[in-house]
């Protein structure tokens, strides 16, 4: 009822409207014929009639649904796809979608003749829509899995038009045309295979899937009214629309664009010559295009008067015609003239789109909102050739998570990897930032790819961005801050219990360099490297949310005197910047039987590398994330000792609580999940902007290890071998993926 209210609302302003729904101009729906596959003996059955209620926002769910259906159909038979899109006669401002009756007016479209299946856009089919067509209706006239859900329907034009006739649909609601119906016994049943909504989804029994909770569609189409989660079917949407980019599935093109592409390409074409020009855009959008690929293509002038449903396919042209395209984009006042006001995110969403088809391609967007707004321009496309440069700082796990990601990303790109020391202090950062100065150190002339990790080296990266638009970032850490909307990507890990996000690569522990400064001077430690049997431990230190004590030291000992008694092996304890007076206590319950490191900076007698590499038992304190991403990159399983957790913080209570209440799905009646709404969707943005944290959830990080058969409590110690997860590898491949970035082709692989 939330997101309904802020629709209406907005339909009161007509920035607002024209920003979520274009006037409705269409008198009647386009078409898209896929007639039989070339080859094939046309079927003699009827035309399988679709009908697709869609709204311009939905056009990645539309583009995936029509894959969809020529995945699955019939290669012989003939299918009719009409797109209800802004229709003109109907009153829109109290309708949750941009497209709620549209589906009543079906029977009138068909001419009161034949049979024809509706469909909402945000559907998949998972088998042959024509299984659907020909079903037995019986005495119905319409079928759909229950009286009160049209949202997927088979109907019976002809008998429907005595509730459904032209009139009637564009007085009444849904509910009041629903009603009306049954009131005359026309509804009949249809199996919950054809319309499996969300968690409903069943491999082997769904036809077709429905993906009824807006604040899990996998394509994110309303990102500034909802805050996006995960949906339960995880990959089946995002590998279809994978599935379409590879086809190069288009639906509509250059030989097939909507029915308003002529009158648009002819008031383009009878502009006055200009520096615009238009035309010779136009020379690449025809029918048989020019052959020949320039280095920059530049349009401007042109993409405002587009269609939506013309947008892709043009777009998709122009950078294939260029190495480079420069699109220069002056939103209108109003429509008029062909003209459609688009947002920004609408434009990004267009190419990023765009590009998975033409990955080649680079792009400069050129985006002015209004005549009196300042243009904002965005690069996309691969990266340019340079180096890419991590941002050091005073923390070492930061540090290194942001020279792994740099030190793999440069190889794999085969570019040079350049560290830059930042001198900022938290607050001299702030002040200069409030203050409007150039962001500090300078950056390489040859930069391309910024890595950073924390809160002050992200923020700083994103500074440079801001100034040099083609930068490209990568942002790791759990305070790396809300993700940007364009040309960056934040690598964190699984259990900071963070929104998903496309742009978000979630790892299993946190990114490590896998090798460390060895230990110059092992001379200290030689008693413990002759032994047979060796067990060492790596003690962390009390953190803001998880702290020890000595009852906690005291059952640590009994761990480890437990795995050297066993082998009759001398300990190791090597301490870290955190343990302060934790060895103490520990030495205290151990006695002079174990060996001790204690912590200093750059001590070339730091056994930390020895532990890892020559223990036979390791067990490490769990409140380190970094020392347990150091173990698991050994191949060998290791034990967890976890601090006894004292009662969180308060600020720790009321984030918890934010992320609750922002996770927790409130039910209809029905018993579908309600979109986000009042305090779920307030918490929700909370969350996504990061103003407020989720406390790790390190006890979710050790449950994933045990299951994998990583880890075990450090009671329960059993080491055996395994081949060490590839977090990083994988990281790098991701960044490469989402980024667009081209890494160089072997020679011999070609």
């Amino acid at each position: 009822m939330a997101l309904l209210a802020q629709r209406i609302l907005s339909g009161l302003s007509p920035a607002q409207f024209s920003r979520t729904r274009p006037p409705a101009t269409e008198s009647a729906p386009d078409r898209i014929l896929l007639g039989p596959r070339p080859g094939e003996t046309p079927s003699t059955l009827p035309p399988v009639r679709i009908y697709l209620g869609s709204e311009r926002h939905q056009f990645r769910a539309e583009r995936a649904f029509l894959w969809s259906v020529e995945k699955h159909r019939d290669p012989s038979r003939t299918y009719e796809i009409y797109l209800m899109r802004d229709l003109t006669g109907f009153s829109r401002g109290f309708w949750l979608t941009g497209f709620t009756n549209y589906r009543f007016a079906i029977p009138a479209f068909c001419g009161y003749e034949g049979r024809a299946i509706y469909n909402d856009a945000d559907q998949i089919y998972l088998k042959d829509p024509a299984l659907l067509f020909d079903h037995d209706m019986g005495e119905a006239g319409f079928l759909s899995i229950n009286d009160r859900d049209t949202s997927v329907m088979l109907i019976d034009c002809e008998r429907m038009a005595q509730v459904w006739n032209e009139v009637e649909v564009r007085k009444k609601s849904r509910k009041q045309l629903e009603a009306v119906a049954r009131a005359h016994h026309l509804w009949g049943d249809l199996d919950n295979g054809w319309n499996a909504r969300d968690k409903e989804y069943d491999p082997a029994h769904s036809k077709l899937v429905h993906f009824t909770t807006l604040h899990t569609q996998p394509w994110r189409p309303f990102p500034d009214q909802l805050v996006y989660f995960s949906n339960p079917t995880e990959a089946l949407w995002p590998d279809l629309e994978d599935d379409a980019n590879q086809a190069h599935f288009l639906p509509f093109n250059a030989t097939r664009p909507s029915r308003h592409w002529q009158s648009v390409a002819l008031y383009l074409s009878s502009k006055q010559p200009s520096r615009e020009a238009p035309a010779v855009c136009l020379d690449y959008l025809a029918p048989t295009p020019k052959t020949d690929r320039v280095s920059t293509l530049e349009v401007s002038g042109v993409l405002e008067h587009v269609p939506d449903q013309d947008v892709l396919w043009v777009l998709d042209r122009l950078l294939a015609a260029g190495e480079v395209c420069k699109l220069s984009i002056k939103e209108p006042w109003r429509h008029g003239h062909g003209r459609f006001k688009r947002s920004l995110d609408y434009w990004l969403e267009s190419l990023h789109l765009a590009s998975r088809m033409q990955p080649s391609a680079r792009w400069q967007l050129n985006y002015r909102a209004s005549p009196l707004s300042h243009t904002k321009v965005l690069y996309g496309g691969p990266a340019q050739k340079g180096s890419v440069v991590y941002l050091s700082h005073k923390k070492p796990g930061h540090n290194q998570q942001s020279a792994a990601l740099a030190t793999a990303l440069a190889e794999r790109l085969k570019s040079p990897c350049k560290p830059l020391l930042v001198g900022y202090s938290e607050l001299s950062f702030v002040l200069s930032a409030l203050l409007g100065r150039s962001p500090k150190p300078a950056l390489p002339d040859d930069a391309a790819i910024l890595v950073a990790g924390g809160w002050l080296t992200t923020r700083l990266a994103r500074r440079y961005q801001r100034r040099y638009p083609f930068l490209r970032l990568v942002l790791a850490g759990r305070k790396a801050g809300a993700i940007p909307t364009h040309g960056a990507v934040c690598v964190q890990c699984h259990h900071f219990g963070l929104p998903p996000h496309p742009k978000r690569i979630e790892t299993l522990v946190p990114v490590n360099l896998g090798h460390y400064p060895d230990c110059q001077e092992p001379s200290p430690w030689a008693t413990w490297l002759e032994g047979e049997h060796k067990v060492a431990c790596l003690l962390g230190g009390n953190t803001k949310s998880y702290a020890f004590d000595a009852q906690d030291m005291e059952a640590l000992a009994s761990s480890l005197t437990k795995a050297a008694s066993h082998h009759d092996a001398k300990l190791l304890i090597v301490s870290s910047r955190r343990s302060g007076a934790l060895v103490e206590m520990l030495k205290k319950a151990l006695g002079e039987s174990a060996l001790y490191y204690h912590w200093q900076a750059s001590d070339p007698k730091n056994p930390y590398a020895l532990a890892l590499a020559k223990a036979d038992q390791l067990i490490v304190t769990g409140e380190s994330e970094s020392m347990v991403a150091d173990a698991l990159s050994r191949g060998r399983s290791f034990g967890i000792f976890y601090p006894t957790k004292p009662p969180r913080r308060l600020f720790d209570r009321i984030s918890q609580w934010v992320a609750m209440r922002a996770t927790q799905p409130q039910y209809n009646r029905r018993g579908s999940i309600r979109p986000q709404q009042g305090l779920q969707y307030l918490c929700a943005r909370i969350l996504e902007r990061n103003w407020v944290l989720p406390p790790r959830d390190l006890e979710r990080l050790h449950d994933a290890l045990y299951d994998a058969g990583y880890a075990t409590s450090s009671d329960a110690m059993s080491p055996t071998s395994y081949q060490p997860p590839s977090v990083l590898e994988k990281a790098v491949e991701q960044i490469i993926g989402e980024l667009q970035l081209k890494p160089p082709v072997d020679k011999q692989e070609e």
